[in-house]
């Protein structure tokens, strides 16, 4: 796999050494980052860092993507969960920006682009969320998703998106896989989210 793949989304500073951990019982399992890993956004330079001695899981992505993509150790997007679950551990920015990284994350590791819209949306509507930092001057969302529920200021930000069930879900990834089906991977993520969170 090449270190990156599409730098128009970002660039990864290298190729990841890690280290597999033995945890017995453990619901995930656990790897340690050998050497300091980057990724870098192309639009702006942010850089979002996975220092040596990181421990990750996978647990920042959610788990019922796990049954349509595999496992975030596997395939095209391995980079990425690495810098996102670290990232998600350490809190440091919006749950917001953190999950748009991922996105950015998946296209440059090489996962095409409809995928990745997939799993934007997946980890962005049901992955971890965490209160926001202190109101600063923001560039305008490019995006607003039907599904999320948006966190008002001065209102508690939930941990997890409030749609827990697996089930509810489950059915909003396939009807997104189903939408990018009929239209493509240019289909965009407004449209998606739209379509996948219609009523029954």
């Amino acid at each position: 796999m090449p270190i990156t793949a599409d730098p128009t989304a970002g660039v990864f500073s290298d190729t990841p050494k890690i280290d597999f951990i033995d945890t017995p019982n453990a619901p995930n399992r656990k790897v340690r980052v050998i050497d300091d890993f980057t990724f870098t956004e192309a639009a702006n330079g942010t850089v979002w860092e996975a220092p040596s001695g990181s421990l990750v899981d996978g647990a920042s992505i959610p788990r019922v993507l796990w049954t349509l993509v595999g496992s975030p150790f596997t395939g095209d997007y391995v980079y990425g969960s690495i810098v996102h679950d670290v990232a998600c551990d350490t809190r440091t920015r919006p749950w917001r920006d953190t999950h748009y990284m991922f996105y950015l994350a998946c296209l440059a590791g090489g996962t095409r682009r409809g995928r990745a819209k997939l799993m934007y949306l997946a980890v962005r509507n049901f992955g971890p969320r965490w209160p926001q930092p202190a109101p600063q001057p923001e560039p305008v969302v490019a995006e607003q998703l039907a599904f999320s529920a948006v966190a008002r200021v001065g209102e508690p930000t939930p941990l997890f998106s409030p749609f827990v069930s697996y089930e509810a879900q489950l059915r909003y990834l396939r009807r997104a896989q189903a939408y990018l089906a009929t239209h493509g991977d240019g289909a965009s993520l407004e449209a998606i989210d739209i379509y996948a969170s219609r009523p029954i």
